[in-house]
């Protein structure tokens, strides 16, 4: 083989990784099975690269190495020292499959991090317009994009989150002192399109107050001052009331949010949302008060769960979901975390996502607002629901926010 073959292979191999990462990034609202598809396609691709070792000594230096790592071993350990449950193996094949996402999103250089965001963003807007289409036209009900224009599973909540966060980002590099005209009109126009599908279209509670977070967090990311906080809260608050005043969808799904708070007290409140959570929540706390320092167990929650509802179903309506019976987490991944593998394991989810947020705000650039939006969207959505647990809710955010930390390779000064 000649020198200048071995070349082209080699530029071939290479070429693969920003095709693989492309495709994920606009793959992003398509259902989960082509999340799995794109992860083995990826560890694959990541696998043939000639410089595979110098990408992974690039990640092993990234600040969320330590406690990733660490979360990984210590969930080990409570798996060696506790008891084995039903669901322990899914556990651990969840928390194996959150590490090989983070890894192979840290693994890309500059240039395919920056590829992949912007296949992502593009996947928005093509999500977009869909959902108008739809609203106008009216789609045939294909599995392809279902979950994104119909409330039918977590991954319907999902796409909402996602979309979301694609508004934070656009809303970000709208605030970009060097952009010129056009790029600022389209990253506003982009913005405001996501947002008002959000607003209008989505049935996720969850998705629409992570936008008003977010919206908040470009503001005192882009200027770093209580007087920017201040003015951020006071312009979220205006939107708010508008789309409280302009859209049906959040005015009647926040209606029954107030609704379900002042139920949450009753002896059927367990079939609401809010009542449900509240109940999950008290359980999981009273095992970490229980089990402080190893936890009851890597999956334990169902079982718990099972016993839990098995002292009040007597008291619940006729006509209660059988389902929630089964719900496998209590919709917060830092309590599922601090009930089965203890304080420590709790404190180390913290530090992990925290290190990411960290890793951004220190970067004052746009890809480390990047970082910054997409590790509130995840903290957020953490501690409403279960991105950790649940694939189809959590592993586009945690993909790109890996991906968000390898573009600042270089990019500190975009």
């Amino acid at each position: 083989m000649t020198v200048s073959e071995a070349g082209r292979r080699a530029g071939l191999r290479e070429r693969m990784v920003a095709v693989a990462a492309c495709c994920w990034g606009l793959s992003a609202f398509l259902p989960v099975g082509v999340m799995y598809l794109n992860l083995l396609i990826m560890l694959l691709v990541l696998g043939l690269q000639p410089d595979r070792r110098h990408r992974w000594s690039r990640l092993r230096q990234t600040a969320v190495a330590i406690p990733m790592a660490l979360l990984l071993l210590w969930s080990l350990l409570v798996v060696l020292a506790g008891p084995w449950y039903p669901d322990t193996a899914t556990r651990l094949f969840h928390l194996v499959r959150v590490a090989l996402i983070i890894t192979v999103g840290l693994m890309l250089s500059n240039a395919e991090a920056r590829l992949a965001i912007m296949a992502f963003l593009a996947s928005a807007i093509v999500a977009v317009l869909i959902v108008v289409a739809h609203r106008i036209w009216g789609l045939p009900d294909w599995a392809i994009w279902s979950s994104l224009l119909t409330s039918r599973n977590n991954f319907s909540s999902g796409n909402m989150i996602v979309l979301a966060s694609a508004s934070g980002v656009f809303w970000w590099m709208a605030t970009q002192s060097r952009l010129d005209t056009t790029r600022r009109a389209a990253a506003i126009a982009a913005g405001l399109a996501t947002t008002a599908t959000v607003a209008m279209h989505a049935q996720s509670r969850n998705a629409q107050l992570l936008m008003a977070v977010l919206l908040l967090v470009v503001v005192v990311c882009r200027f770093r001052t209580w007087r920017a906080a201040a003015g951020g809260a006071a312009a979220v608050l205006v939107l708010a009331a508008g789309a409280w005043s302009l859209s049906p969808t959040v005015h009647d799904r926040f209606a029954e949010l107030a609704s379900d708070v002042r139920g949450v007290q009753t002896e059927s409140d367990a079939v609401t949302s809010i009542g449900l959570r509240w109940r999950m929540a008290q359980e999981a706390v009273v095992a970490i008060g229980e089990n402080p320092l190893m936890g009851t167990g890597l999956g334990s929650w169902l079982p718990r769960w099972h016993l839990a509802w098995a002292g009040f179903a007597d008291r619940l309506p006729p006509d209660t979901p059988p389902h929630l019976a089964d719900t496998n987490n209590p919709h917060n991944d830092f309590l599922l975390t601090g009930m089965e593998t203890g304080v420590p394991g709790m404190l180390i989810l913290i530090w992990l996502l925290l290190a990411f947020v960290a890793t951004g705000w220190r970067r004052h650039s746009l890809a480390g607002g990047v970082t910054v939006v997409f590790g509130v969207a995840v903290m957020v959505t953490a501690a409403v629901n279960a991105p950790l647990r649940d694939a189809a809710l959590g592993s586009t955010l945690l993909w790109l926010l890996a991906v968000s930390v390898a573009w600042h390779r270089g990019a500190d000064h975009a």
